[in-house]
């Protein structure tokens, strides 16, 4: 029965290989039937190997079938070809996404490598691997250290195909984390080491991720250069799971390059290999979550959620979106659908899932293991040198680097414990300043009310008293009315003033110009406004509490200038940049407003309390006979 199990599988697998890969396969059987005839077992184990190893990242379920068969006559006292059959046999539960369990065949696979004493090459693969499951269960740290075990393993060996490897890895790991410098500088030299590599796994690996950070970095024309020639190849040698690896990160390109047509002529492509692909590979995760993000970019919203809940349920079986950043994103959606309860719901979630704490507990071992990696190259460096200087200078070195990482920690506990000092007082002053700020707008909103429906309404009553009282009398009467008019539209002009506008209908740059548009100001003063910006999407991008602070400082200052600078002309300026908004305010009046945050009244220490809340910059400007305010916002994503 085995044996008919085998001939099914060999002859399906047939079917779907080229002439120069039935001609490889064809090599291999006929190599296992001889050592069946040998009754070898050693010989037949390590042709059940070969054939596993050339089903890998080709069909997982049957690299697994021969990886299991070599097994049964692989001697578990010898390295070879026990280990690699081990090897192989975990690699197939990663290719299907199952990460819990090639964590656990991974940490057995090392403990038989160590008892056996196996070659360095075993090791460094098990371990590298290690860190990479770890880095897709998001445990960075373990990440961090199996990574660290490898490169100790490879700093003195030439196993390109494991540095290959490793460098790769280390450099999605920067990426993941947003360090993508330091991610480009791993995966330059990853690359190096491919072009000496004799896996070509591992040259698909390192080309398509290098096309990754390029692509991340806005280098589009260099990624695309390195992913097009992955991508043949992929083809060609029948691997779908780098060919649908490659097609994610030239999606991902295109779709910053806003080429809608380039977008979906991929997708399709990628629609084809994901269906040839089990449902929880990691690629195919990875897919479906730059597919939801594209989508979600289109406005097709309710697509990306059904994408989104996809994910969310299948977390328990592998996980390759972050679950924050998964809420973060489905909350985003859900605004675009304008369903705030729910938004708000997973904005909540997304906070909660968040530790910003453990981020950067891992930003600081990320940068404490590159100090140590750096160091690493340099001794690689000295062991170049003759035998003689080696041993004399290596222990120099050692004392160097033990001092250098001890004054390293020192010094970064210093700056840790200085620096968290100065958040907690900050975040302390910001949490006093935003409850002054709050209840500064919860009187301005009382007071608008109280404007509104009561003085107005009593204005509005004592005018239609007036009409009745003063029937005879027309021309005092219509007089009297139309001064009682005029106090009653100042008055509803202030409580209109007062409230703040909602933001989540018009825009910054809408608000301040109908502002300024609308502004009572003296019959001598121009007052005019400019934008740099008319993309509205574009303005619909800033934060919403950002553009609800500016909109506040734009009324104080230009009450300011109306009221004290005797100015004859006023030129608002709003411009958007990627990560930057800025506000000039230019008036060529008596300079009658302080420049220094000690002086000044209530009006100006409010607008620099306001400042402070967005994280931003107020720098007054004197000279030339005016005075320029220049308000300067960072923004995360516009």
């Amino acid at each position: 029965m085995k044996t008919f199990i085998s001939v099914l599988v060999m002859f399906s697998s047939f079917l779907s290989l080229n002439a120069q890969d039935k001609d490889e396969l064809t090599t291999i059987h006929a190599k296992l039937a001889q050592a069946m005839r040998e009754d070898n077992a050693d010989s037949i184990a390590t042709a059940y190997f070969h054939i596993s190893e050339y089903y890998a990242y080709r069909q997982a379920d049957s690299a697994r079938y021969y990886c299991q068969l070599g097994l049964k006559y692989a001697q578990r006292d010898k390295e070879e070809p026990y280990i690699p059959l081990l090897v192989n046999l975990v690699n197939t539960y990663v290719m299907d996404g199952n990460v819990d369990e090639s964590i656990r065949k991974y940490l057995f696979a090392y403990r038989e490598a160590m008892r056996l004493h196996a070659k360095t090459e075993y090791q460094a693969t098990i371990l590298t691997s290690l860190g990479v499951s770890y880095r897709r269960k998001e445990v960075p740290d373990s990440a961090l250290y199996y990574y660290n075990e490898a490169l100790h393993l490879l700093e003195n060996s030439h196993d390109y195909d494991n540095l290959t490897h490793l460098l790769t890895s280390i450099a999605v790991l920067y990426a993941n984390t947003s360090r993508l410098n330091e991610g480009e500088s791993y995966i330059r030299r990853a690359i190096e080491a491919s072009k000496q590599c004799d896996d070509i796994d591992m040259v698909f690996y390192a080309g398509s991720t290098a096309g990754a950070i390029l692509g991340l970095q806005g280098k589009y024309d260099e990624a695309a250069r390195m992913l097009h020639p992955v991508i043949d190849k992929a083809r060609n040698q029948q691997k779908p799971v780098f060919v649908l690896k490659g097609l994610v990160y030239l999606i991902n390109i295109f779709s910053r390059m806003d080429s809608r047509d380039s977008v979906n002529y991929y997708m399709q492509e990628a629609e084809r290999i994901k269906a040839t692909l089990p449902e929880t590979a990691t690629e195919v995760l990875g897919y479906e979550e730059t597919r939801y993000q594209v989508l979600s970019k289109m406005g097709d919203y309710h697509e990306s959620l059904a994408v989104q809940r996809k994910l969310l349920a299948m977390r328990d079986v592998n996980s390759q979106t972050p679950v924050d950043r998964l809420y973060r994103d489905m909350a985003r959606n859900y605004e675009g659908l304008k369903d705030y309860v729910h938004a708000a719901r997973y904005y909540e979630k997304a906070y909660l899932a968040a530790d910003s704490l453990y981020d950067e507990r891992i930003s600081a071992e990320l940068s404490e293991w590159s100090v140590k990696y750096e160091t690493q190259e340099k001794e690689l460096e000295i062991a170049r040198l003759t035998q003689t200087q080696l041993s004399q200078e290596a222990e120099i070195w050692q004392w160097i680097v033990i001092a250098s990482v001890v004054v390293f920690i020192l010094l970064l506990w210093v700056v840790y414990y200085f620096f968290r000092r100065k958040r907690v007082k900050k975040e302390a002053e910001l949490k006093l300043i935003q409850r002054y700020i709050d209840g500064m707008e919860q009187e301005r909103m009382r007071l608008a009310k109280d404007l509104h429906d009561g003085v107005c309404n009593d204005l509005l009553g004592i005018g239609m008293q007036t009409q009745c009282l003063f029937s005879s009398q027309k021309e005092d009467k219509e007089r009297l009315i139309a001064m009682i008019e005029q106090v009653r539209e100042e008055v509803r002009s202030i409580s209109h003033e007062l409230m703040p506008p909602k933001f989540q209908y018009v825009t910054l740059s809408e608000a301040v110009e109908h502002y300024v548009m609308r502004m009572a100001t003296p019959s001598s003063m121009q007052l005019s406004f400019e934008q740099q910006c008319a993309d509205v999407v574009q303005w619909k991008q800033v934060p919403e509490q950002v553009a609800y602070e500016v909109y506040r400082i734009v009324q104080e200052l230009l009450s300011n200038i109306v009221k004290h600078s005797d100015a004859t002309a006023v030129v608002v300026s709003l411009i958007l940049e990627k990560k930057r908004l800025v506000l000039r305010i230019m008036n060529n009046g008596t300079i009658a407003l302080p420049a220094h945050a000690e002086q000044g009244g209530i009006g100006l220490s409010t607008v620099r309390e306001r400042v402070k809340t967005v994280g931003g910059v107020l720098k007054i400007e004197d000279g030339n006979n005016q005075q320029v305010f220049v308000l300067e916002v960072p923004l995360s994503v516009v």
